[in-house]
């Protein structure tokens, strides 16, 4: 194969005079963090399957969890196919309708929630039994609406919704931050932006679509974080005030939204705007979830 220098190629794409696309997604590769963290998990692996030097390409192969990164749950994941409406919503991964993949959609100013967070942390000097239990947030309808009408934004019906809580700034920088404490939903937002708002699509900078402490049982799921919330409440069990394992998971999907999990990526220059959102899932017969790659442009920019 004949070696082609780039000199000899003329450009001819300007990228200054396409519509600009942020990229709302993560980067991630062999040392990308998964739930639960820091779970027995077998780290993502790609094995070299052909040489560029040897078979002029170079050709990889990927052993790991469709769950890694940015990426979109099927209703097959955490649903039994009777508890679907499959014709309608789908319940595989290339099952679900690509029309509620794309649309408008707003990006919500939640960042407060990791300064707030911090400064919980920084107080208890990082110990689970200085901590007040609120230091896992939940999100409440009423503080979605509230930071919506800062800046004049509006749930409308098939949008798209993205929550901005900050928290992925701490990817691959504190990976315990990320997983065990981030601000998230529990069903009482899922019902809202479901039975009340309608949305299509659901997103945000956490590491899963429920908060944390909705992993019931706890002590199963994610022992490290049941050990810190006892801690943290006197002894009291999480599984009092969140008895479910992955309530919001189940009531979008039945409701036929797409979920996204681990949005960042350029998420700060569009936050407090509406968008034009896409996060289109490939085309995978067997696949419970799978990378997305969640982006935005401006409203009438194509």
């Amino acid at each position: 194969m004949a070696y082609m220098p780039k000199e000899k190629c003329t450009q001819y794409l300007d990228d200054s005079k396409m519509t600009k696309i942020y990229d709302l997604s993560m980067p991630w590769g062999v040392d990308t963090p998964l739930w639960p963290f820091p779970g027995a998990r077998t780290d993502l692996q790609f094995p070299r399957g052909q040489y560029l030097g040897r078979f002029h390409k170079r050709t990889m192969t990927y052993t790991g969890t469709l769950h890694a990164g940015t990426h979109m749950d099927a209703p097959n994941h955490v649903l039994h196919e009777e508890e679907v409406d499959r014709e309608r919503n789908g319940y595989t991964l290339a099952e679900i309708p690509l029309c509620r993949a794309i649309g408008t959609g707003i990006i919500v100013d939640m960042r407060y929630l990791k300064d707030e967070f911090e400064a919980k942390w920084n107080a208890a000097e990082g110990d689970p039994a200085k901590m007040d239990p609120s230091i896992w947030h939940i999100i409440t309808p009423e503080e979605v609406e509230a930071a919506c009408a800062k800046d004049g934004l509006e749930i409308r019906e098939n949008d798209w919704v993205i929550i901005n809580t900050g928290f992925h700034h701490y990817w691959r920088q504190n990976n315990d931050k990320y997983y065990n404490y981030y601000p998230g939903e529990g069903p009482e937002l899922a019902h809202y932006l479901t039975d009340v708002k309608h949305i299509k699509g659901i997103s945000g900078t956490w590491g899963a679509t429920d908060a944390p402490l909705w992993h019931d049982p706890l002590a199963e799921q994610m022992p490290w974080l049941d050990k810190a919330y006892k801690a943290a409440s006197g002894g009291t069990p999480a599984s009092e005030l969140f008895p479910d394992y992955e309530p919001c998971h189940r009531i979008y999907m039945q409701h036929g939204v797409c979920t996204v999990e681990n949005a960042g990526g350029d998420i700060d220059e569009v936050t407090g705007k509406r968008m034009i959102i896409a996060a289109f899932p490939f085309r995978c017969e067997m696949a419970d979830g799978g990378f997305v790659r969640l982006v935005a442009w401006e409203e009438g920019s194509f």
